[in-house]
């Protein structure tokens, strides 16, 4: 088990490393080449509608193919390292900086529902591996890399992102290519029995069981929107309040630091309650999360509300990875990821598109009170539709 989580941790590591600095960092290197934030708004809900759209198509496309995930994974990190290699161009116009960004955004989106599909395949495989651990050295990760590209970004300039982006796309590559595992002999079937095991193991989901998962999506949307208002803005917000790059750093970092405990813990915590009540309890306190940043009157506050993510978005990842996988025929698995993951992206773009206009319009105050509101939508919708699974 310790091998295979550790090489797992490893590639969840590289993973949000290049998440932070694609989608954490994007208000910092955007606004340093001129956009504003309804423009940035725009690149970061543009890149999300597309991953939207084209996660479920990916993921069904990958499903079906003999091609294995940790080739699907390289091959589209190999194209977000050309694309931000381009970045470096010298005279670059603002357009097209705004274009090779936003596909950063688009592909690391993406990958996310393959990563976890390729971390539930050695689970379903048999093969001992703590998930939970496992994403939160990811969480752990992103924690250093957030203060140390802040801090760096200060000492330096903005074009440090896209430097350390192609590094750590570089780590996904060699630790995914080399993720290999052995999947296990299955058991013969006689051609009479396959008949009657196959409709049992392999059934679809009831309509009752698709229209609550549907809401759920929608719940579970409404409150990654919350999320991403936050996260979209966290510097804009972090400068209303008095601070800056490396203050931002710290509050991710903050965040980061307290999905450790839930994550690494998950494997036990699941035990005792179902992810279908972690899905509620998350989905509460997403709006929890938002009240507390709406009413900060300080860094220091803000810092306090960072570290909400404890019950938030640190229940929400893998309470529905494990939902899905509960819920899912085996058939089905990396599509109802996906269809997850799409939640996670939608909450992007509505967010990006909603927090640069209402940032420009109405300023950060009236961002995080709409965020608090949608985020209590999210929580009801959860709440009634979440099974215990």
């Amino acid at each position: 088990m310790r091998l295979s989580t550790t090489r797992y941790a490893a590639l969840q590591s590289a993973y949000w490393s290049a998440f932070c600095l694609a989608i954490m960092f994007a208000s910092v290197f955007l606004l340093s080449k001129g956009l504003t934030n309804t423009q940035i708004g725009i690149v970061v809900a543009t890149g999300g509608a597309i991953s939207a759209v084209a996660q479920p198509i990916v993921a069904g496309a990958a499903e079906g193919s003999r091609v294995p995930l940790r080739v699907w994974i390289s091959a589209l990190t190999a194209l977000m390292i050309v694309v931000a290699a381009a970045l470096f161009i010298p005279g670059l116009p603002w357009l097209l900086t705004a274009v090779f960004f936003g596909f950063q955004i688009l592909t690391i989106q993406l990958i996310l529902p393959l990563v976890n599909a390729l971390g539930m395949a050695v689970l379903n495989a048999g093969i001992a591996m703590n998930f939970g651990v496992a994403r939160a050295a990811g969480s752990a990760v992103f924690a250093v890399v957030s203060v140390g590209a802040g801090s760096l970004v200060a000492a330096f300039d903005t074009m440090v992102i896209p430097l350390l982006a192609i590094g750590f796309q570089a780590l996904m590559i060699l630790f995914a290519l080399t993720f290999t595992y052995r999947q296990p002999a299955l058991p013969h079937v006689d051609t009479d029995d396959e008949a009657h095991v196959a409709p049992t193991a392999h059934a679809p989901l009831t309509l009752v069981q698709r229209r609550k998962f549907t809401l759920l999506l929608v719940g579970v949307a409404l409150s990654m929107t919350s999320h991403n208002l936050i996260n979209a803005f966290l510097f804009q917000t972090m400068t209303y309040h008095g601070g800056g790059a490396e203050e931002m750093g710290t509050a991710v970092m903050i965040a980061a630091l307290c999905e450790l405990p839930t994550m690494a813990l998950w494997s036990w915590i699941v035990t005792k309650w179902s992810s279908g009540l972690m899905l509620k309890v998350a989905g509460v306190f997403f709006a929890v999360k938002n009240l507390a940043t709406w009413l900060a009157g300080s860094v220091g506050a803000l810092y306090f509300a960072q570290g909400l993510q404890l019950l938030a978005f640190a229940v929400l990842v893998p309470a529905s990875i494990y939902y899905v996988n509960k819920l899912m025929p085996p058939q089905d698995r990396v599509k109802g990821q996906a269809y997850m993951t799409m939640t996670h992206t939608l909450g992007t773009v509505i967010g990006s598109l909603s927090g640069g206009f209402i940032l420009d319009a109405a300023g950060v105050p009236t961002m995080l009170l709409f965020g608090t509101a949608v985020a209590t939508v999210g929580a009801v919708l959860t709440i009634v539709s979440a099974e215990h699974l």
